[in-house]
């Protein structure tokens, strides 16, 4: 099974490149580490078989988890649509944002990465000790 966390610490390790491509392609690669464990998270211990699809997949588990009643779901849900059109920025848009953008917001991206992934861990771990 594949630990879509390695994601992260590839993210980390192109961050150290201080150019715009590297910079973009590692808040690329942190969006797809908190994005991956959540669908994981989603199908395979909540059940939710319907997120195995790939259309339109990034909205469905963002809707998911922002829709749950549980609060650190729902939070992980809030990351995940505040990334999304960050991501975007990185994987499209070759025009309108410049390497000092991505050198900004690339810092604000690995920790609410990092925050989003401490929170499945907890939840991950709460439902294996109940």
């Amino acid at each position: 099974m594949y630990n879509f966390e390695e994601f992260y610490k590839i993210g980390e390790e192109l961050s150290k490149i201080e150019d715009k491509a590297h910079l973009r392609s590692a808040t690329n690669r942190n969006y797809y580490s908190l994005f991956g464990e959540s669908r994981r998270y989603l199908v395979e211990v909540k059940g939710k078989k319907y997120l195995e699809t790939k259309k339109g997949i990034h909205g469905k588990v963002c809707n998911a988890l922002i829709n749950s009643n549980d609060s650190t779901e729902n939070y992980i849900g809030k990351i995940l649509l505040k990334l999304i059109p960050i991501r975007g920025i990185a994987d499209y848009d070759w025009k309108e944002k410049d390497f000092k953008y991505f050198k900004k917001i690339f810092p604000k991206v690995q920790k609410d990465v990092e925050k989003g992934l401490q929170s499945l861990e907890y939840l991950n771990n709460k439902i294996k000790n109940n």
